[in-house]
């Protein structure tokens, strides 16, 4: 097991407990409130509706599609479809927990879609954190021409910012629910990743002998 991904793993763990702090301190408030304003400024019915379709890729039908996509193709089946269906689903259950726990309350502003469960943390934002960041660490490892799996890498990351990004917009979630599903989904996925790992390198070690 890496040092360095167990490091990583733990600061995200413990950034996320520190922003939980505060926000059942109110000490976000403020900033919760100026991040939305920024966030509708130039709210219109052509951007809601494209926010809409994009806030529904990662919703729970558009995560199982992509889900199903790499179980169908016979290439990615064993190297990434296990580790991503993991990852997807250890999150999912996390922030169904998570949410009871901490039992916050939706944002009481103009929302544009209807949820009902609790807000923090997002699960939009941890779920879809959660996926993307193992894909992009298996584009990293397996791709080899340099364009494409940077190409890859940076639509990733870009659509998981816009997917946290409406949710905000849409007014269903503060900025501290998206801030700490990302970190959240982000462990678990380094988490999902290294147990693997070390799970393949044990098999490995026994067919050896």
């Amino acid at each position: 097991m890496s040092k360095k991904n167990l490091t990583i793993t733990i600061m995200a763990i413990i950034l996320f407990v520190i922003l939980a702090i505060a926000i059942e301190a109110d000490y976000l408030t403020r900033f919760e409130s100026w991040v939305y304003s920024e966030s509708i400024e130039h709210m219109s019915p052509n951007l809601t509706t494209i926010l809409i379709i994009i806030t529904n890729i990662g919703g729970p039908i558009g995560v199982a599609a992509i889900s199903l996509i790499i179980f169908l193709v016979p290439k990615l089946r064993n190297k990434i479809a296990i580790p991503v269906s993991i990852t997807i689903c250890s999150s999912f259950a996390i922030d169904v927990i998570l949410k009871n726990i901490f039992a916050r309350e939706r944002p009481n502003i103009l929302r544009l879609i209807s949820e009902t469960s609790y807000s923090f943390p997002s699960g939009h934002a941890m779920v879809n954190m959660a996926l993307y960041s193992m894909l992009i660490i298996y584009a990293y490892k397996l791709i080899k021409k340099s364009e494409i799996k940077w190409g890859a890498i940076a639509f990733m990351t870009v659509l998981v910012v816009l997917i946290g990004f409406t949710r905000i917009y849409l007014g269903v979630h503060y900025a501290g629910d998206i801030i700490g599903g990302w970190l959240l989904g982000f462990a678990v996925t380094m988490i999902v990743y290294m147990a693997m790992k070390k799970t393949t390198i044990n098999e490995d070690n026994k067919e050896m002998e």
